[in-house]
């Protein structure tokens, strides 16, 4: 369900990621921050993830497939629930090729500007490269990944380099403190302040040569 709602929001000019700090799909336009939480149907579990997303934002949504019938009790029952609890509700038609989303009930929509809506935003704007929302047993691109695999690429395609190296290279400033804590084990001091890859490292870049953040920071190296 996740690239029918992810084309929804884009084309109403929200930035989209997919698994963004515990939520499914968490999305940015100007100062609105937009989440919605996703499941195969109706149940409890949604209800309470979507509820404990309002700490965050007052948009927060649930998206469930279409109902195959257009008279569905149970739909109308859980569009009553939603409205009572200021949720939002999406609907994806899996069963159509076209496979669109469409919202059926705004939230409450109110925004909030605390620790857990800055954290989330702060995700989005640092993620370059997306992740599919509602997933399991997948690897997340998360900022911090995006930052190390960006060094990794760079180290790769110029060698060894010092943080202040990375920095002119267009690297965050905290590029000292990631190499310093090597977090994933990618990276290997080579003499002072300059690092190079480890053999983990070479070995991520080389597994992972097909996913789209290794083929991205590929590209961006060798500019």
């Amino acid at each position: 369900m996740y690239e029918p709602i992810r084309k929804l929001l884009t084309e109403q000019g929200f930035t989209v990621r997919g698994e963004v700090r515990g939520c499914d799909i968490a999305a940015v336009r100007d100062e609105t921050l937009w989440v919605v939480e996703m499941k195969l149907s109706a149940n409890l579990t949604l209800i309470y993830q979507a509820m404990e997303r309002k700490a965050a934002t007052g948009w927060v949504f649930i998206a469930i497939p279409r109902p195959k019938k257009a008279r569905d009790g149970n739909f109308s029952k859980l569009k009553k629930l939603v409205t009572q609890l200021k949720l939002g509700l999406i609907t994806v038609a899996l069963e159509s090729p076209a496979k669109t989303a469409e919202i059926h009930i705004f939230p409450e929509g109110k925004d909030k500007k605390n620790k857990r809506t800055l954290a989330v935003k702060k995700e989005i704007s640092g993620r370059s490269v997306d992740s599919v929302g509602g997933v399991t047993k997948t690897q997340i691109n998360t900022a911090y990944r995006e930052r190390c695999v960006r060094i990794a690429c760079l180290l790769e395609a110029h060698g060894s380099l010092s943080a202040k190296e990375l920095v002119a290279f267009g690297c965050e400033r905290d590029a000292s403190q990631i190499l310093r804590n090597n977090f994933f084990g990618w990276f290997e001091p080579v003499s002072r302040g300059v690092y190079g890859l480890s053999a983990a490292g070479i070995g991520y870049l080389e597994d992972n040569a097909a996913a789209s953040l290794v083929v991205y920071y590929r590209m961006k190296a060798e500019d």
